[in-house]
């Protein structure tokens, strides 16, 4: 089966007026990812290639840029079905904010509900380290700890969970939450999205998962969000979906 690749980009149509589609700023947040080798199964090896979908999602987020250079969007929420690769664009996302972001001492946390869901994208995102020589030189990977160190600018990936988390002072430079719909509650996502990146110029929260059918939940609250933006009900500047 022939990949569904991206023919045209088309700059997403919640673009601010002021704002500009960045091609080098895209372009680099491609090429990292792909840089990157995919990990389970028959894949496992083969080279990062985004699909149309997910290089749509990647050009939207960090080709979209503010007039002072900086990103417009800072949240991002993703909904796909099971088995569409969702673990490994996760991964991706976090080693490029970890890594490639030119951000120094970044903060970027890994969540999910327990540590065992959170564990999954650590373990894919340690995994493409050790294949990539240009970054397993350049990173120490804290297995038991659930740490991945980039060097250069003392930047760190590290896990959290829902069941086992601290308030101390965080300085988010960016959140991967996986699987958003199984949250027992708001309040690790409320820590870590409300105030906890004002001291960044540009942090960036990418939630990512399958359906819920919780219609109390978090995940819910953000799906709602995020259908009223593409039907014309409301608008943000710093949201995409």
């Amino acid at each position: 089966m022939a990949m569904r690749k991206l023919k045209k980009y088309k700059p997403t149509k919640f673009k601010a007026k002021d704002s500009r589609y960045d091609k080098d700023a895209a372009d680099f947040a491609v090429m990292f990812i792909e840089s990157l080798c995919h990990t389970k199964g028959t894949w496992a090896g083969k080279p990062f290639e985004l699909i149309d979908w997910q290089e749509q999602i990647i050009r939207d987020i960090f080709g979209t840029l503010k007039p002072n250079g900086y990103r417009q969007f800072n949240t991002a929420y993703v909904e796909i079905p099971k088995k569409q690769g969702k673990s490994e664009l996760a991964a991706a996302v976090a080693l490029l904010l970890t890594c490639g972001d030119g951000e120094e001492r970044a903060e970027v946390y890994g969540c999910a509900a327990d540590r065992q869901q959170a564990t999954i994208v650590f373990d894919v995102a340690a995994d493409m380290v050790r294949m990539c020589p240009a970054l397993n030189k350049r990173v120490k990977i804290l297995a038991s700890q659930k740490r991945i160190i980039y060097t250069p600018t003392n930047s760190f990936y590290q896990v959290l969970s829902a069941e086992a988390y601290s308030k101390h002072g965080f300085n988010i430079h960016g959140v991967v939450f996986d699987e958003l719909h199984t949250q027992p509650n708001r309040k690790l996502f409320d820590v870590m999205t409300k105030g906890s990146g004002d001291a960044r110029m540009q942090p960036l929260y990418f939630l990512i998962t399958t359906a819920g059918t919780d219609t109390h939940s978090i995940c819910y609250e953000t799906h709602q969000k995020a259908t009223d933006i593409l039907e014309g009900g409301r608008l943000t500047l710093h949201f995409t979906r």
